[in-house]
C-alpha cells in the first residue's frame, strides 16, 4: 500500500530534515503517519508544520488535534496562526489564494531559516488533476498546465502519483484518526467546485481521468522545457534585483521566462500576459501589478519586472534638526548627515549640501506620494513626478527614493538633489551634507 509514495520518500526524503505540512485532514494525517514510520526507523528527521488560517470556527481545535498527535509520537510541532480574512481585505486576493500564499511563505521561511531541508505536502493525484483543470479554466500557459512537480528542490509531494482512493484505504486499514474541514463542501471556492461538482461527472465518463491528466501535464512540462531552452537569452538582462525583457520580444514564452526569473512560476494566466503585452503600446513607465508583489513596467524600450516597495516603507520617520554628525535609518533607506563647511552644491548628487536653518518644522523622511512638489536647485517649482521623468528615473526606483518632506513639499531627494529653498548661501550658518549609505 502506498508503494509509489514509499519509493519517492526513499529517493527524495531519506537522510534529510523533513517538515510535514499537516492540517489534520485525511490526506495530511496519512502522510504524517507514513513519515513517522521512517522517522522512528531513523531514516529521516521529522517535524510538523501547521497553519491555523483563522477562517473557520474549528480551525484552532484542528490545530490542537495535530499538536496532540505529534506529542504522542514525539514529533516536534511548529504551528502558526493567521487571520486570512483580514489579510484578504488588505491584499484584495480571495480566501483560497491568500491562504495559499501564506502557507507558501511559511514553508519557505522555515527552509530559509535552516530548520529543515524540505517541506512535504500531501497533494495527491486528484489534487493535481484539480490544479491542472483550474489552471486551464483560468487561461494558464504550459507552466500552469504542467501541474505540480514531485519535487522542486524545496517542496516534496510523495503522494502526487497516488490515487486518493489508495490514501483513504491506508487510513482505514491503519485506523488513523483525522478531522474534517467543513469548508471542503463549500462550492463557492473554485477548487471545491471542481472537486465536488465537475470531477464526479468526468470520473463517471472517464474513470482513468487522473492518469490521463497527469500524462497531459507531463507532456505540457516537456513542451514548456523545450520552448524555454530555445528562447533568445539576449532578450533578457538583470540588474538590481530586476529582470528586463526587450519589448520587441513580448510574447507568452518570453513573459513566462521573465516571471520565472523573478521566482513566479505559478498563477500566471492569460489576463496577466495580456496586461504585460499591453504595456508596449502604453505611455512610458506604465505599469501592471502581476501579483506576489511583482510589478511590470515599461522602461525605455524594455519591460522591467521588479518587486514593488514593501508597504512598511510608507511609514514616516520624523526629522530632527541636526546639531552634529548623525545617521538616520528608515524603512526605505539609511542616510548619513554631517556638518559641512563652505557653501555650494555637489553636482554629482551623491552628497547634498543644505542649510538646515531653512527647513520648516514638521519635516519627515518618507517615500513619494501623489501630489508631491519640488523646486530643484536653481529651478522653479514643479511636480516631483515631472522632475523624476525629466531625470529619466525608472518607475521601479521612484517609489524607493528617500525624501525629506514637509506636507507635500519635498526638500531633499537623497542621492539626487536638494530644493532651491534650502540652498547654501554666504549667510548660511548651519550647513550640513546628506548622503545615502550603500
Amino acid at each position: 500500500m502506498l508503494d509509489k509514495a514509499r519509493q519517492l520518500i526513499q529517493k527524495y526524503a531519506c537522510g534529510k530534515r523533513v517538515a510535514a505540512a499537516v492540517s489534520g485532514g485525511e490526506d495530511s494525517m496519512a502522510l504524517l503517519s507514513l513519515l513517522c514510520e521512517y522517522a522512528e526507523a531513523g531514516k529521516l528527521a521529522l517535524c510538523v508544520l501547521n497553519v491555523d488560517h483563522g477562517i473557520r470556527k474549528n480551525s484552532a481545535s484542528d490545530s490542537e488535534f495535530v499538536r496532540r498527535f505529534c506529542r504522542g509520537r514525539g514529533v516536534e510541532f511548529i504551528g502558526i496562526e493567521a487571520d486570512i480574512p483580514n489579510l484578504c481585505k488588505k491584499s484584495g486576493r480571495g480566501i483560497e489564494c491568500e491562504a495559499h500564499f501564506f502557507r507558501r511563505e511559511f514553508f519557505e521561511k522555515t527552509i530559509s531559516e535552516g530548520k529543515v531541508d524540505i517541506v512535504v505536502t500531501a497533494h495527491h493525484a486528484k489534487d493535481n488533476a484539480e490544479t491542472v483543470l483550474m489552471h486551464l479554466f483560468r487561461g494558464a500557459g504550459l507552466k500552469g498546465l504542467s501541474g505540480m512537480k514531485v519535487f522542486d528542490g524545496r517542496i516534496f509531494r510523495p503522494f502526487i502519483t497516488t490515487p486518493k482512493a489508495e490514501i483513504s484505504e491506508y487510513v482505514k486499514a491503519r485506523n488513523i484518526e483525522y478531522v474534517v474541514d467543513e469548508t471542503n463542501a463549500d462550492v463557492t471556492y473554485d477548487r471545491n467546485y471542481i472537486r465536488n461538482e465537475v470531477l464526479p461527472l468526468i470520473e463517471a465518463r472517464f474513470p482513468s481521468y487522473e492518469n490521463a491528466v497527469a500524462r497531459a501535464a507531463a507532456f505540457a512540462a516537456d513542451a514548456d522545457g523545450s520552448i524555454s531552452s530555445q528562447l533568445d537569452g539576449s532578450a533578457f538582462s538583470e540588474s538590481d534585483g530586476a529582470v528586463f525583457l526587450d519589448e520587441n520580444r513580448l510574447s507568452a514564452p518570453y513573459i513566462f521566462e521573465a516571471l520565472s526569473r523573478m521566482g513566479k512560476t505559478s498563477d500566471v494566466y492569460f489576463s496577466t500576459v495580456d496586461r504585460i503585452i499591453g504595456l508596449k503600446n502604453s505611455r512610458q513607465c506604465a505599469r501592471a501589478d502581476i501579483g506576489d508583489g511583482i510589478v511590470a513596467a515599461r522602461e525605455y524600450g524594455k519591460i522591467a519586472f521588479y518587486r514593488g516597495l514593501d508597504k512598511s516603507a510608507a511609514e514616516e520617520t520624523p526629522f530632527e534638526s541636526p546639531c552634529s554628525d548623525s545617521r538616520i535609518t528608515t524603512a526605505f533607506g539609511t542616510a548619513e548627515i554631517k556638518r559641512a563647511y563652505g557653501c555650494g552644491f555637489d553636482k554629482t548628487g551623491q552628497t547634498l549640501v543644505f542649510d538646515a536653518d531653512k527647513l520648516p518644522c514638521g519635516c519627515v523622511w518618507r517615500t513619494r506620494r501623489e501630489g508631491d512638489r519640488f523646486a530643484p536647485y536653481g529651478c522653479g517649482e514643479k511636480k516631483l513626478k515631472e522632475y523624476l521623468i525629466d531625470k529619466k528615473v525608472p518607475l521601479r526606483k521612484r517609489d524607493g527614493l528617500m525624501l525629506l518632506c514637509c506636507g507635500k513639499e519635498v526638500f531633499i531627494v537623497c542621492g539626487m538633489q536638494i530644493s532651491d529653498r534650502i540652498k547654501v548661501t554666504e549667510d548660511s550658518v548651519n550647513v550640513f551634507s546628506v548622503s545615502l549609505c550603500t
